[in-house]
């Protein structure tokens, strides 16, 4: 059983996307229009849709069929970008980050190859053709709980992991990995498994729309409070062990790590 299925959250709700009010961001040239920020404005934000890729250099091999014990501590010291699938993933289309490891999650190879994907959804809860995209996955490690969670080109690049307890946040738990709501908290969790003393999160706005289309209402959104304090004690945990942490979003509803843009991130 998914993630997705097993949380049982599927109603859509309603939300307002926010603008960024955010300084030190530069405007992005996006499919020959500007994205421009308007901070004063913090009701609304047009968003377009890029066809720019996010430049990454893979550094990750696949080492072993199981996070665990596989994985644990073999990036040590190194700084890690968590990339979800909110919009403001466009801010950063053209941009390189390649001196980071990136942890993608679902399809997040329509704008960037990452060193590691999380899949923790079946292919049934994918709609509007996404899983092709995981399904051709090019990164050398594909992290899931599922034996099979749907066709895989790759097969030989699925690394199993093991679901740990809800919003616990239990890090040294290395047989396991806790979960959320969200992909992307599992995927800082395993960020710090693997050893990163420095995580920025970016795509992680519970916003309108995916990067890629207009989707409409973030289904988590009406979440935002519970998600924003679960965010609070994973940074919680991660900062008692010395890992600094960033989210990289200058629309993203969450407030509980904060935010910086890239300079600032690769400054802590």
């Amino acid at each position: 059983m998914s993630i997705e299925r097993k949380r049982n959250l599927l109603r859509i709700s309603r939300e307002k996307a926010r603008n960024p009010n955010f300084n030190g961001y530069p405007d992005k040239v996006v499919q020959q229009e500007t994205i421009l920020f308007n901070h004063k404005d913090t009701k609304s934000v047009s968003t377009e849709y890029s066809k720019t890729r996010i430049k990454t250099e893979i550094k990750s091999q696949n080492i072993g069929k199981n996070l665990y014990p596989d994985y644990i501590g073999k990036y040590k010291g190194e700084t890690f970008v968590i990339a979800g699938c909110g919009s403001s993933l466009n801010l950063y289309a053209g941009e390189d980050f390649s001196k980071y490891y990136v942890i993608g999650v679902n399809d997040i190879e329509r704008i960037l190859t990452p060193d590691f994907l999380v899949v923790v959804n079946d292919v049934r809860t994918f709609t509007r053709g996404r899983w092709e995209f995981i399904r051709d996955s090019l990164s050398p490690v594909i992290f899931s709980h599922m034996d099979d969670p749907g066709p895989i080109t790759r097969k030989d690049h699925l690394v199993k992991l093991k679901i740990g307890q809800r919003s616990q946040a239990r890090l040294d738990q290395m047989q396991e990995v806790d979960h959320t709501m969200n992909s992307p908290y599992m995927a800082a969790i395993i960020a710090y498994q693997l050893g990163a003393k420095k995580i920025g999160m970016v795509g992680v706005d519970f916003t309108n729309n995916h990067f890629f289309s207009e989707t409409g209402t973030h289904k988590l959104s009406k979440h935002i409070v519970n998600i924003d304090a679960e965010y609070m004690l994973l940074r919680t945990e991660l900062e008692k062990r010395g890992v600094k942490v960033a989210n990289l979003s200058p629309i993203s509803q969450l407030q509980a790590w904060p935010k910086m843009n890239l300079s600032e991130f690769d400054s802590l």
